[in-house]
Protein backbone atom coordinates (compact mmCIF):
# COMPACT_ATOMS: atom_id res chain seq x y z
CA UNK A 1 0.00 0.00 0.00
CA UNK A 2 1.25 3.24 -0.95
CA UNK A 3 -0.16 6.83 0.93
CA UNK A 4 0.48 10.35 -1.03
CA UNK A 5 1.73 12.49 1.96
CA UNK A 6 1.48 16.70 0.95
CA UNK A 7 4.78 17.99 2.13
CA UNK A 8 3.95 21.96 1.07
CA UNK A 9 3.22 22.66 4.86
CA UNK A 10 6.47 21.62 6.42
CA UNK A 11 8.50 23.16 3.71
CA UNK A 12 6.11 26.58 4.62
CA UNK A 13 7.03 26.56 8.06
CA UNK A 14 10.82 25.66 7.40
CA UNK A 15 11.12 28.55 5.13
CA UNK A 16 11.22 26.69 2.04
CA UNK A 17 8.98 27.57 -1.28
CA UNK A 18 8.44 24.42 -2.55
CA UNK A 19 4.98 22.74 -3.04
CA UNK A 20 5.30 19.07 -3.89
CA UNK A 21 3.83 15.59 -2.70
CA UNK A 22 5.88 12.16 -1.41
CA UNK A 23 4.57 8.91 -1.76
CA UNK A 24 5.07 6.05 1.34
CA UNK A 25 4.90 2.59 1.13
CA UNK A 26 4.62 0.62 5.03
CA UNK A 27 8.10 0.07 4.97
CA UNK A 28 8.14 3.96 5.12
CA UNK A 29 8.21 6.66 7.55
CA UNK A 30 5.36 8.90 6.83
CA UNK A 31 4.92 12.78 8.37
CA UNK A 32 3.34 13.62 11.45
CA UNK A 33 -0.31 15.53 10.70
CA UNK A 34 0.97 18.44 12.15
CA UNK A 35 4.93 18.85 10.83
CA UNK A 36 6.31 20.54 14.19
CA UNK A 37 5.68 17.31 15.58
CA UNK A 38 7.61 15.91 13.70
CA UNK A 39 11.20 14.27 13.99
CA UNK A 40 11.82 15.55 10.41
CA UNK A 41 10.83 19.38 11.45
CA UNK A 42 13.14 20.08 14.01
CA UNK A 43 16.13 17.81 12.16
CA UNK A 44 15.83 20.66 9.01
CA UNK A 45 15.36 23.27 10.89
CA UNK A 46 18.90 21.70 13.07
CA UNK A 47 20.82 21.80 9.33
CA UNK A 48 19.37 25.39 8.18
CA UNK A 49 21.00 26.37 11.83
CA UNK A 50 24.64 25.00 10.85
CA UNK A 51 24.80 24.75 7.34
CA UNK A 52 26.37 27.67 6.01
CA UNK A 53 25.53 27.29 2.04
CA UNK A 54 28.83 26.40 1.10
CA UNK A 55 29.06 22.64 1.62
CA UNK A 56 29.76 20.49 -1.39
CA UNK A 57 28.22 17.49 -0.57
CA UNK A 58 25.67 15.93 2.08
CA UNK A 59 24.94 12.69 3.28
CA UNK A 60 21.23 11.82 4.54
CA UNK A 61 21.57 8.47 6.60
CA UNK A 62 18.46 6.85 7.34
CA UNK A 63 16.35 8.70 5.37
CA UNK A 64 13.40 6.95 5.17
CA UNK A 65 11.02 8.93 3.10
CA UNK A 66 13.26 11.78 1.31
CA UNK A 67 12.12 14.62 2.30
CA UNK A 68 15.39 15.54 4.22
CA UNK A 69 17.29 15.47 1.33
CA UNK A 70 14.42 17.27 -0.62
CA UNK A 71 14.64 20.46 1.60
CA UNK A 72 18.63 20.66 0.98
CA UNK A 73 18.10 20.50 -2.21
CA UNK A 74 15.81 23.18 -2.61
CA UNK A 75 17.72 25.80 -0.11
CA UNK A 76 21.33 24.83 -1.36
CA UNK A 77 21.40 25.57 -5.08
CA UNK A 78 25.65 24.71 -4.50
CA UNK A 79 25.75 21.70 -3.83
CA UNK A 80 27.07 19.20 -5.52
CA UNK A 81 26.59 15.80 -4.43
CA UNK A 82 23.88 14.29 -2.35
CA UNK A 83 23.71 11.33 -0.85
CA UNK A 84 20.09 9.28 1.13
CA UNK A 85 20.48 5.96 2.30
CA UNK A 86 18.77 3.64 4.53
CA UNK A 87 19.13 0.52 6.58
CA UNK A 88 16.22 -1.32 4.56
CA UNK A 89 17.00 -1.78 0.85
CA UNK A 90 13.77 -2.17 -1.09
CA UNK A 91 12.17 1.43 0.07
CA UNK A 92 15.30 3.09 -1.71
CA UNK A 93 13.53 2.93 -5.51
CA UNK A 94 10.99 4.77 -3.98
CA UNK A 95 12.95 7.36 -2.00
CA UNK A 96 14.75 8.17 -5.27
CA UNK A 97 11.81 9.01 -6.86
CA UNK A 98 10.35 11.14 -4.21
CA UNK A 99 13.82 12.68 -4.37
CA UNK A 100 14.13 13.56 -7.92
CA UNK A 101 9.94 14.48 -8.72
CA UNK A 102 10.71 17.28 -6.00
CA UNK A 103 13.97 18.50 -7.12
CA UNK A 104 14.04 19.04 -11.10
CA UNK A 105 16.07 22.07 -10.82
CA UNK A 106 18.62 20.40 -8.40
CA UNK A 107 22.26 19.77 -10.55
CA UNK A 108 23.62 17.89 -7.90
CA UNK A 109 24.75 14.66 -8.50
CA UNK A 110 22.42 12.10 -6.80
CA UNK A 111 23.65 8.91 -4.57
CA UNK A 112 21.19 6.54 -3.27
CA UNK A 113 22.58 3.11 -1.35
CA UNK A 114 21.20 0.89 1.67
CA UNK A 115 23.47 0.07 4.66
CA UNK A 116 23.73 0.75 8.18
CA UNK A 117 24.81 3.88 9.80
CA UNK A 118 27.24 5.90 7.36
CA UNK A 119 29.18 2.62 6.01
CA UNK A 120 27.28 3.05 2.30
CA UNK A 121 29.31 6.47 1.90
CA UNK A 122 32.08 5.84 -0.21
CA UNK A 123 33.90 9.37 0.57
CA UNK A 124 34.08 12.32 2.87
CA UNK A 125 31.77 14.89 3.10
CA UNK A 126 30.61 18.52 4.68
CA UNK A 127 27.38 17.30 6.39
CA UNK A 128 26.01 14.25 7.15
CA UNK A 129 22.55 14.60 8.57
CA UNK A 130 21.52 11.32 11.57
CA UNK A 131 18.18 10.57 12.46
CA UNK A 132 17.82 7.00 13.62
CA UNK A 133 16.32 4.48 16.05
CA UNK A 134 18.05 4.47 19.27
CA UNK A 135 15.85 1.30 20.88
CA UNK A 136 18.26 -1.71 20.61
CA UNK A 137 16.72 -4.87 20.59
CA UNK A 138 17.33 -8.54 19.07
CA UNK A 139 16.95 -8.94 15.47
CA UNK A 140 14.08 -11.44 15.59
CA UNK A 141 11.69 -9.13 17.96
CA UNK A 142 12.21 -6.40 14.69
CA UNK A 143 9.61 -8.29 12.72
CA UNK A 144 6.54 -5.82 11.87
CA UNK A 145 7.07 -3.47 8.59
CA UNK A 146 7.36 -0.16 10.64
CA UNK A 147 9.78 -1.19 13.15
CA UNK A 148 13.03 -0.46 11.64
CA UNK A 149 11.84 3.34 12.07
CA UNK A 150 11.73 3.32 15.63
CA UNK A 151 14.14 -0.32 16.28
CA UNK A 152 17.73 -1.28 15.39
CA UNK A 153 19.73 -4.76 15.76
CA UNK A 154 21.54 -4.65 19.07
CA UNK A 155 23.97 -7.68 17.88
CA UNK A 156 25.16 -4.42 15.29
CA UNK A 157 26.88 -2.75 18.48
CA UNK A 158 27.22 -5.16 20.75
CA UNK A 159 30.96 -4.76 20.58
CA UNK A 160 30.83 -0.99 21.64
CA UNK A 161 29.54 -2.34 25.08
CA UNK A 162 32.20 -1.62 28.29
CA UNK A 163 31.13 -4.02 30.80
CA UNK A 164 27.62 -4.84 32.31
CA UNK A 165 27.02 -1.44 33.69
CA UNK A 166 27.63 0.52 30.44
CA UNK A 167 25.72 3.26 30.69
CA UNK A 168 25.45 3.92 27.06
CA UNK A 169 24.29 0.20 26.61
CA UNK A 170 21.42 0.85 29.81
CA UNK A 171 20.08 3.61 28.26
CA UNK A 172 20.28 1.95 24.85
CA UNK A 173 22.76 4.98 23.36
CA UNK A 174 24.91 2.30 22.06
CA UNK A 175 23.34 2.88 18.46
CA UNK A 176 23.72 6.54 18.57
CA UNK A 177 27.80 5.93 19.57
CA UNK A 178 27.64 3.46 16.59
CA UNK A 179 26.68 6.24 13.78
CA UNK A 180 28.52 8.78 15.23
CA UNK A 181 31.46 6.39 15.37
CA UNK A 182 30.86 5.73 11.36
CA UNK A 183 30.13 9.03 10.59
CA UNK A 184 33.35 10.42 11.90
CA UNK A 185 35.15 8.10 9.74
CA UNK A 186 33.15 9.90 6.57
CA UNK A 187 33.25 13.62 7.99
CA UNK A 188 35.58 15.79 5.88
CA UNK A 189 37.54 17.88 8.40
CA UNK A 190 35.56 21.03 9.27
CA UNK A 191 32.31 19.55 8.77
CA UNK A 192 29.66 18.57 10.58
CA UNK A 193 27.89 16.02 12.24
CA UNK A 194 23.89 16.71 13.19
CA UNK A 195 22.50 14.61 14.99
CA UNK A 196 18.89 14.18 16.51
CA UNK A 197 18.62 12.06 20.07
CA UNK A 198 14.87 12.27 22.18
CA UNK A 199 14.97 14.12 25.75
CA UNK A 200 14.19 10.68 27.19
CA UNK A 201 17.86 10.14 27.77
CA UNK A 202 19.74 11.70 30.60
CA UNK A 203 21.45 14.43 29.17
CA UNK A 204 24.95 13.40 31.51
CA UNK A 205 24.34 9.85 29.06
CA UNK A 206 24.03 11.80 25.97
CA UNK A 207 27.16 14.24 26.50
CA UNK A 208 29.17 10.67 27.34
CA UNK A 209 28.11 9.56 23.89
CA UNK A 210 29.98 12.06 22.08
CA UNK A 211 32.60 11.92 24.60
CA UNK A 212 33.28 8.02 23.48
CA UNK A 213 33.07 9.16 19.86
CA UNK A 214 35.90 11.76 20.29
CA UNK A 215 33.64 14.00 18.99
CA UNK A 216 33.41 17.85 19.95
CA UNK A 217 29.56 19.00 20.61
CA UNK A 218 27.03 21.44 21.14
CA UNK A 219 23.09 21.52 21.58
CA UNK A 220 21.85 22.95 18.37
CA UNK A 221 18.03 23.11 18.59
CA UNK A 222 15.47 21.77 21.52
CA UNK A 223 12.38 21.32 21.48
CA UNK A 224 9.00 19.45 22.59
CA UNK A 225 6.87 17.15 20.52
CA UNK A 226 4.21 14.44 20.79
CA UNK A 227 5.07 10.65 21.12
CA UNK A 228 3.17 9.05 18.72
CA UNK A 229 4.30 5.73 18.51
CA UNK A 230 3.05 3.50 21.13
CA UNK A 231 5.53 0.25 20.44
CA UNK A 232 8.67 3.27 21.09
CA UNK A 233 6.87 3.84 24.62
CA UNK A 234 6.66 0.12 25.67
CA UNK A 235 10.14 -0.85 24.30
CA UNK A 236 11.54 2.19 26.99
CA UNK A 237 9.11 0.67 29.59
CA UNK A 238 10.60 -2.44 28.99
CA UNK A 239 14.11 -0.97 29.06
CA UNK A 240 13.24 0.91 32.38
CA UNK A 241 12.40 -2.29 33.89
CA UNK A 242 15.37 -4.61 32.62
CA UNK A 243 18.21 -1.66 33.16
CA UNK A 244 16.73 -0.38 36.21
CA UNK A 245 17.12 3.12 34.79
CA UNK A 246 14.45 5.79 34.10
CA UNK A 247 12.87 7.42 30.86
CA UNK A 248 11.75 11.35 30.87
CA UNK A 249 8.00 11.35 29.24
CA UNK A 250 5.60 14.16 30.17
CA UNK A 251 2.02 14.55 30.17
CA UNK A 252 2.10 16.08 26.92
CA UNK A 253 -0.77 18.96 27.81
CA UNK A 254 0.27 19.72 30.94
CA UNK A 255 4.13 19.97 29.93
CA UNK A 256 2.74 21.98 26.66
CA UNK A 257 0.69 24.52 29.37
CA UNK A 258 3.61 24.81 31.23
CA UNK A 259 5.94 25.93 28.40
CA UNK A 260 3.81 27.92 26.67
CA UNK A 261 2.82 30.11 30.11
CA UNK A 262 6.77 30.37 30.92
CA UNK A 263 8.61 30.69 27.67
CA UNK A 264 5.81 32.17 25.19
CA UNK A 265 6.92 29.51 22.46
CA UNK A 266 4.08 27.04 21.04
CA UNK A 267 4.03 23.53 21.80
CA UNK A 268 4.79 21.65 19.52
CA UNK A 269 7.68 23.47 17.85
CA UNK A 270 11.32 24.88 19.18
CA UNK A 271 12.41 26.01 22.66
CA UNK A 272 15.21 28.34 22.35
CA UNK A 273 17.47 29.75 24.63
CA UNK A 274 16.82 27.30 27.26
CA UNK A 275 19.27 24.04 28.05
CA UNK A 276 18.07 20.54 29.21
CA UNK A 277 18.23 21.33 32.41
CA UNK A 278 15.81 24.18 32.23
CA UNK A 279 13.67 22.56 30.18
CA UNK A 280 13.37 20.01 32.55
CA UNK A 281 13.22 21.28 35.70
CA UNK A 282 10.16 23.95 34.02
CA UNK A 283 8.32 20.66 33.06
CA UNK A 284 8.99 18.67 35.88
CA UNK A 285 5.48 18.78 37.72
CA UNK A 286 3.86 16.63 34.00
CA UNK A 287 6.85 14.38 34.18
CA UNK A 288 6.28 10.63 33.55
CA UNK A 289 8.39 7.50 33.81
CA UNK A 290 8.06 5.26 30.92
CA UNK A 291 5.63 2.77 32.17
CA UNK A 292 3.62 5.54 32.95
CA UNK A 293 3.96 7.39 29.85
CA UNK A 294 2.68 3.58 27.94
CA UNK A 295 -0.30 3.28 30.90
CA UNK A 296 -1.06 6.68 29.92
CA UNK A 297 -1.46 6.16 26.18
CA UNK A 298 -3.07 3.55 27.05
CA UNK A 299 -5.88 5.46 28.32
CA UNK A 300 -6.13 7.42 25.49
CA UNK A 301 -4.28 10.60 27.03
CA UNK A 302 -1.17 12.54 25.03
CA UNK A 303 2.23 11.74 25.63
CA UNK A 304 5.13 14.01 25.36
CA UNK A 305 9.50 14.52 25.28
CA UNK A 306 11.88 16.42 24.87
CA UNK A 307 13.84 16.78 21.14
CA UNK A 308 17.22 17.78 21.01
CA UNK A 309 19.44 18.46 17.74
CA UNK A 310 23.48 18.76 18.14
CA UNK A 311 26.14 19.18 16.10
CA UNK A 312 29.15 17.12 16.25
CA UNK A 313 32.60 18.46 15.10
CA UNK A 314 35.82 16.55 14.94
CA UNK A 315 38.28 17.84 17.42
CA UNK A 316 40.26 20.87 16.06
CA UNK A 317 44.73 19.95 16.27
CA UNK A 318 47.05 22.44 16.42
Amino acid sequence: MVNTIDIAELMRIIGINHKGVVAVTEEMSGLEQNPKNDWLYFGIRAVQDVANGNERDMAFIGSGNGIDAIAALNKYENLEKVYATDIVPNILEQIEHNIRENTPQAKAQLIFKHGRDCKPLDEEVDLIYLNLPLVAIDAQEINTPLATTTLTDAAAYAHLVRGKDDLLRRYSMLSQLGALLSAKEKLRDGGVIVTMIGGRIPYEVTQKCFQRAGLEHKLVIAGFKRQSDPQYIEQYASLEEKEEVTFAFFDYEKAAKIIREKTGFDVPGEIRGYNDRQLNEMIAPARLNAKQAFEYYGQGKDVGHLAYGFAAYKPRTG
